[in-house]
């Protein structure tokens, strides 16, 4: 939580903070400003002081929104000033400006830099800055400070995965009758009104409307995978594959609200009747995911999840990473993920070496068991997004049937 900064400063001997970039595709600043749209924007922070943001005039109504204390960046370091005084030079002009604004708010010592900045602009930048500053300029790789401050959400933060979670549930819940809607033929393929076959392709056209229509943002492509296909756990489904009755689908989604937090969800479906064997997986895949929907609580280790679902999925007979590492038939991988203003962050539901975490107030965790058999032309897998809120209390933030079978005309 941001709450933890002055904490994990102190553990990493950090003096202070400095975070750049544009806040696209930039979670850390989105993290500190609460998903503001800015350009160029600076963070910057003592331990045991506030967060600072200096920003762009032109933006100046959404910086006031973030709470933080304010720098107008053009009234205080123009940028045409700067380009000027350096003759021309982007780099020295850009330096000049990090400098000016370290020396300014009085950051010394080891100042930790993050944010998203092209790799080799930032080489360049920060080694230059290093020469020009009272301090070291600091890289962390790995287990960050922001990777763990963001481990842990506030109640702020889980109110807006919870609104994500709503979302994709209602979206989920669409899909699902639209599919319905359509006439289904005597070869078993389900056909439009037009009388052309439904398509992956056409699902997910009406996925991507759906989001749309309730604000939600699609950051990557859902997964929408039938037969072979839903045996692949990442295979994102074809396009022109025309959707068909007694097939596995496995359905997966995870949009973002606007402010950039997001949801995971899964649910696996099979049109008008399941297969014995799809049928199978599925109850044994349930059963696990209750077991461990059942156990989650605080204080446990991550990793004793993915134990768990690996050693009953070994007494049904199913290959796991643990019994045979690097499978790609059975259960092939961990158990949960971190969820946040990344799809995949920490904490992780995984048995990897390593791995000491413990639920915490604040994790926000996906659960996702499941089996993938390819070769045998099916898949299946079941996914919820969970949260222990500050206060500890355990929230699902999922709220859809775990129905395998979709009742069709």
């Amino acid at each position: 939580m941001r709450a933890d900064l002055d904490r994990l400063m102190a553990e990493r001997n950090l003096d202070a903070l400095l975070v750049m970039g544009d806040a696209r595709a930039n979670t850390v600043l989105n993290y500190l400003t609460g998903g503001a749209h800015l350009e160029n924007a600076l963070v910057t922070k003592r331990r045991g002081g506030p967060l600072t943001l200096t920003h762009g005039s032109m933006e100046r109504d959404n910086a006031a929104a973030t709470g933080m204390q304010l720098v107008d960046r053009d009234s205080n370091y123009n940028t045409y000033t700067l380009l000027q005084k350096h003759g021309g030079n982007v780099l020295e002009a850009r330096a000049d400006l990090l400098a000016q604004v370290v020396r300014d708010q009085g950051l010394h010592g080891r100042l930790g830099v993050y944010g998203m900045v092209d790799a080799g602009a930032a080489y360049a930048l920060l080694q230059r800055l290093n020469q020009l500053i009272d301090g070291e300029v600091v890289g962390e790789f790995g287990d960050s400070l922001f990777t763990l401050a963001r481990q842990t959400k506030d109640d702020r933060e889980i109110a807006e995965l919870r609104e994500a979670g709503r979302l994709t549930s209602r979206v989920v819940g669409d899909v699902r009758e639209y599919i319905q809607s359509s006439r289904v033929g005597s070869d078993e393929v389900v056909y439009k009104a037009d009388s052309n076959p439904l398509t992956i392709g056409d699902v997910k056209a009406f996925i991507r409307m759906r989001q749309l229509q309730y604000g939600l943002v699609e950051d990557h492509e859902c997964i929408f995978a039938q037969g072979r296909d839903a045996g692949v756990p990442h295979n994102g489904g074809d396009p022109a594959m025309p959707l068909r009755l007694g097939q596995s689908i496995v359905f997966d989604i995870f949009p973002t609200v606007r402010s950039g937090y997001f949801h995971d969800m899964t649910r696996t479906w099979s049109l008008g009747y399941a297969t014995d064997e799809v049928q199978m997986a599925w109850d044994q895949t349930k059963d696990i995911f209750d077991q461990v929907m059942g156990a989650l609580e605080l204080g446990r280790p991550c990793r004793d999840y993915q134990v768990m679902t690996c050693a009953y999925y070994e007494q049904a007979g199913h290959p796991t990473p643990m019994s045979h590492p690097g499978t790609q038939s059975g259960y092939v991988h961990g158990l949960g993920h971190g969820v946040g203003l990344d799809i995949h962050e920490q904490p992780s539901l995984s048995h990897a070496a390593g791995n000491a975490t413990v639920l915490q107030r604040g994790h926000v965790v996906s659960v996702e068991p499941g089996l993938y058999y390819p070769e045998r032309g099916f898949g299946v897998r079941i996914e919820d997004t969970i949260a222990f809120t500050e206060a500890g209390e355990l929230v699902n933030l999922t709220d859809f049937p775990y129905d395998l079978v979709v009742p069709m005309k």
